[in-house]
């Protein structure tokens, strides 16, 4: 059986949680502010859910005689939590596209396809969450900009 288009379509998808342990953990290290305290943490976690994902599917890789990369995509970076958070939620929706792909791919792996799946709801949360986040920041924003207008 041919492996190649299931290690291809994981190593793309490797790529992209490596991406994600480096740009979640920046975005941790340089959040600032009132905010600090809930994001760091948050980003944080994020890059240990993308490191777990990364060692699920390098093992998944090499289980099929495939070889791991250890590529990334550039990350994008900023000091701004607004952002931040718009970054995350393309990471997060970019994964979901990716899983789901994958699942396409590797269809005939009945095994392959329940950790696919797996993935993908965890991903799925994610962009809910960060969805959840980004209404309740520009929220937040609007209201400080229209007490800043009025005071």
């Amino acid at each position: 059986m041919d492996n190649t288009p299931a290690i291809n379509i994981l190593n793309d998808i490797l790529r992209h949680e490596w991406t994600g342990v480096a740009q979640y953990a920046q975005a941790g290290f340089v959040v600032s502010g009132l905010w600090r305290e809930v994001y760091s943490k948050m980003f944080f976690e994020s890059a240990e859910e993308s490191f777990g994902h990364a060692k699920q599917i390098g093992d998944k890789i090499v289980s099929l005689n495939g070889v791991p990369t250890v590529e990334r995509n550039p990350i994008k970076q900023t000091n701004d939590i607004g952002e931040m958070l718009e970054n995350a939620l393309e990471f997060e929706s970019k994964a979901v596209q990716l899983y789901t792909e994958a699942l396409e791919v590797c269809s005939g792996d009945r095994a392959l396809v329940v950790l696919l799946e797996d993935i993908l709801l965890e991903e799925q949360e994610g962009v809910d969450h960060i969805s959840k986040l980004l209404r309740d920041h520009a929220a937040s924003g609007a209201a400080a900009g229209s007490a800043t207008k009025a005071g």
